[in-house]
């Protein structure tokens, strides 16, 4: 059966079924145009985004006993409970999942007063996120990550004893204290342990990002090994 994970939370949960298989969309990429007088054409400004899409699904439910309004509200309390964006999955690409917001409105279709017909439409952030990209790699050792995707923004443990650089390609990060371990989110561009701010010990000019192809990674000093929760994506 064809399943629509919203926020944690299964589509059969309230006898939603996916009527057929959905369209695959995806996001624009962000242009910024200039007009120069007397030149044909615009002027193009990469902003390095994409822009958010709309992934619809057809679905139906069968409202049995308790009859279509019923089975409706139930529906319109799944898609519309969750608050911002959530985690998006369904069963047709089980190996990614996507961050969106569902704000309505859920218009449906009654039938015989037994079921209800709907297309849903969820608005979503343009990555596809890879689920392998979630677990940590744990890293004893100098070694280079492949990233077969986009640039990707991980989440990096450091492990160590005492003062050290990490270096992840082109990219170095100095790490005046350590004392057991850090983090250092390269999507929040922060660095803390626990839930103490960790700014004031790290100096880099740039977070580490996992650029396509191979990355080297390698560390000196007090640095005993890393984690890397890599955070693969796609469009």
């Amino acid at each position: 059966m064809s399943v629509i994970f919203w926020a944690g939370v299964p589509s059969y949960s309230c006898n939603v079924v996916v009527e057929r298989f959905p369209n695959q969309p995806g996001p624009s990429r962000r242009y910024e145009t200039i007009q120069v007088a007397g030149r044909n054409g615009d002027l193009l400004i990469d902003t390095g985004a994409y822009d958010n899409y709309t992934q619809p699904y057809e679905v139906y439910f069968n409202a049995n006993q308790n009859k279509t309004p019923a089975g409706a509200r139930a529906v319109r309390a799944w898609l519309q409970s969750p608050i911002g964006y959530q985690r998006l999955e369904d069963s047709y690409d089980p190996e990614f999942y996507r961050m969106a917001y569902y704000a309505g409105p859920t218009e449906i279709e009654n039938a015989m007063n037994l079921f209800g017909r709907l297309t849903i439409s969820f608005v979503c952030k343009p990555q596809r996120w890879r689920k392998d990209g979630e677990r940590p790699i744990p890293i004893s050792k100098a070694q280079t990550l492949y990233n077969s995707l986009f640039p990707a923004l991980p989440l990096i443990k450091v492990n160590g004893t005492a003062a050290g650089n990490l270096y992840v390609g082109s990219y170095r990060v100095q790490i005046k204290e350590l004392n057991d371990y850090i983090m250092l989110d390269s999507e929040l561009q922060d660095a803390y342990r626990e839930e103490q701010n960790k700014n004031n010990i790290i100096s880099t000019s740039a977070f580490p990002i996992l650029e396509h192809g191979e990355n080297a990674i390698s560390w000196d000093g007090g640095i005993t090994g890393i984690e890397v929760t890599p955070r693969w994506w796609t469009i």
